[in-house]
Order: structure tokens, then sequence, then C-alpha cells
């Protein structure tokens, strides 16, 4: 082989060797692009199972279906970054929405640290019913929406009633009153006069339920079987998931449970402290919007033929309460 065919064929291999370089370049370029677009635009097999895609040439929408009855689109941005895409469609923010909507019926978990900052270790309200404390000894009673049962267990404790049932709409409240409820029998020896009496804690129980019927027809079977009913601050929560038919229908159960002789305490929230709440839900806004029953016609109600109380009077209104819980807690006697 002669120098000119040596030289000839070296440069065949060197051109065949950068020609595969080129291409080998051109590939882990593509690759490259590939995953910048893969980081921009989320594979389909990634999007939140929550979510519906509607895909554009440079937007991708998202329709959350966790949003109640009425889907919300995003628009996220092709061009975004990551983070902000994962903040748009994170099931974060639906759980944030629903952080929002947890407290639709008044079931605050920390209700009564609110409420009685002032007081740490007892509700105030306790002191109105210590005025009038015999009323209370040895009857029968229910707590409507008794949240953690701290009143539920107080009023127990501290004027010797018979019985209460607590009854609250959350579960998670019923249990933790009744773990609290437990903690208190632990305290005490197997064999002991609280038990055999039937006196605090064992006067005590826990129900969870939602206080107003699924139809007025219930109204019927209705009886007899408490001295007094709680009705504190719930009206507001009673008023706006349920309408004015649902409350009106709350205060006639109530009466219909009541026996011969018997009392409802009714601390009512007036209506301007209402409409806060007008936009938790939209069945809340619903019924604020169509609202014709109001605080002020509570009393009339109560006492007209509809209901059938025969009278009412103030008890009290807490004293040292921090601004907005200052309510008057009336009772309302049947005959």
């Amino acid at each position: 082989m002669d120098i000119n065919q040596e030289i000839t064929q070296i440069k065949h291999i060197t051109t065949q060797k950068l020609s595969e370089k080129r291409k080998f370049a051109n590939s882990d370029d593509d690759s490259e692009v590939d995953v910048k677009r893969t980081k921009l635009q989320p594979a389909e097999d990634t999007l939140p199972k929550t979510a519906t895609k509607v895909a554009t040439e440079s937007n991708t929408t998202f329709t959350n279906v966790n949003a109640g009855t009425k889907n919300t689109s995003i628009k996220i941005n092709a061009h975004q970054s990551p983070k902000k895409r994962i903040q748009l469609t994170s099931p974060l923010n639906t759980e944030q929405n629903q952080v929002k909507e947890k407290f639709i019926y008044g079931n605050y978990n920390k209700y009564y640290g609110y409420r009685n900052k002032e007081s740490k270790y007892q509700d105030i309200r306790l002191e109105v019913f210590a005025t009038q404390s015999e009323m209370f000894k040895n009857k029968q009673m229910l707590d409507i929406g008794c949240n953690s049962g701290l009143v539920t267990m107080e009023v127990a404790k501290l004027f010797a009633v018979k019985s209460i049932v607590g009854l609250d709409i959350d579960r998670s409240l019923i249990n933790q009153a009744n773990k609290m409820l437990l903690r208190q029998k632990k305290i005490l020896p197997m064999e002991n006069e609280a038990r055999r009496l039937h006196k605090f804690p064992y006067n005590v129980s826990f129900v969870h339920g939602n206080y107003v019927l699924r139809d007025d027809v219930l109204l019927e079977i209705e009886h007899e079987q408490f001295d007094i009913i709680l009705c504190l601050s719930i009206t507001k929560w009673i008023h706006l998931n349920f309408g004015d038919a649902g409350l009106k229908q709350a205060f006639r159960r109530m009466y219909l449970q009541l026996r011969n002789g018997g009392k409802l305490i009714l601390e009512a929230q007036p209506y301007d402290n209402y409409g806060r709440r007008k936009k938790m839900t939209e069945t809340i806004n619903t019924n604020f919007k169509a609202m014709k029953f109001f605080p002020k016609d509570f009393n009339d109600y109560l006492l007209s033929a509809d209901v059938g109380f025969e009278s009412f009077e103030l008890m009290g209104i807490p004293e040292n309460c921090i601004k907005g819980f200052k309510r008057p807690i009336q009772i309302f006697h049947k005959k």
C-alpha cells in the first residue's frame, strides 16, 4: 500500500468517527430537550387523580373536581417554574379549602379556649347557671351542640344533675369528649360511691348526631324525656346550614322533648354575627340570602302556638366575657 492510499484510509476512518460523534451528540441534545420538556409539561400519567387535563399548545388547564359541586379551572403556563405549577396543582390547595369548610357547623376544635381566654379553667356561662343552681339538681338534661363536652361535664359535676347527654354533629369532637370522660372515670377506683350512686362522671354520656331531623314527620314520634335542654350558641349554625325551616323544626323538637314544667336554656347568636360566615359553603350562602326568620323573631316564635312555651325570663349575661360572646342567656318555660 503506498503512502497516498494510507492517508486516504486514515481520513475516511477519522471522518466516520467524527460523524458518529456528531450523531451521538445530537442524540444527547434531543434527550436533554426531552428532559427539559418533561419538566415543563407534566406527563399525562403524572397528573393529579383529582384533576382532568385539558391541553392547549402552550398552556395546560386542570379542572379541580374536589371543589364541591362547582368545578374550578386552574390555568397553568407551560413556561412557569415547576415550583409554581406544583403550588397550583398540589392537593394541598384542596386541603386548604377543606380546612376553611371544616367548621361549617361551628364545630371549632378549640372553641372553649377561644371563648374563655380570660377564664382559663371554667366556662363563664357556668357562673350564670350557678345563680339558679337548684334548678339543675337531680334533673335529666340534654346539651345540643356540646362540642368537646367541657360545659356538659362541668354542669354534671357542679350542679348534681341526675343525667346529662351531650350531642354534637362532629364525630371527632364527641370522640374527644368520650376520651375526657374516660379519663375522669379511670382516676376513680373500680368500686366507688360515684358509680354506685350514678354521680359524676357516671351521670354523663355523649352521642354523635344531627339534631335537625330529615323530615318534620319524624316530630310525630318525639316524646318527653328531658327536664332541661341546653341550646348554647348553636342557633346560628343550625340556621345557616338548615335554613329557617331547619331551625324552626329544632325549636319544636326541643319543646316536644321536654317534660311538663321543663326548661329550655337558650343562648342565641345575634343576626349581625351571621354575615361573617355566609360564604363558607354554597348551602350556607343560599340559606343566608333566603332568610326571613331572624333572631329578633325567636322569642315570639317560641311562645307561639306553633311551639308552645308558656313564658321566658332572662337568666343572665356572662360577665368578663370577651367581645362577641356577651350574649343573653334565657330560660323558656314549658307549662
